[in-house]
């Protein structure tokens, strides 16, 4: 098999350590970390996103209001369940605009 990344590390090699070193911890992290984990997948995807000129204001706004909640699930359960629900109806707003396209 070649390298056909001349020994540069490849976009997504960072997101995969995160992604394998999450998956590992949430064995023994509390129930609510792996929303948590998963939230700040979607930061760090949004990034590469950034980085490659592949992001626009929406993938910003989402990233913007991750930033802002993600850490409510270290002190208000409830509101985080809640602002999880708030992203899910984002993206699915989203997903209407391409459909109705």
């Amino acid at each position: 098999m070649s390298d056909e990344n001349d020994g540069e590390k490849p976009i997504f090699f960072d997101l995969f350590c995160y992604m394998s070193s999450s998956a590992r911890a949430l064995v023994d992290e509390p129930k609510l970390y792996g929303p948590l984990r998963l939230l700040e997948t979607m930061e760090r995807i949004i990034d590469v996103m950034e980085t490659n000129e592949m992001s626009d204001e929406f993938y910003r706004e989402l990233k913007k209001k991750i930033e802002e909640n993600k850490y409510t699930v270290m002190h208000d359960e409830e509101r985080f369940i809640e602002f999880l629900d708030e992203i899910v109806k984002m993206l699915a707003k989203k997903e209407k605009e391409f459909l109705d396209q």
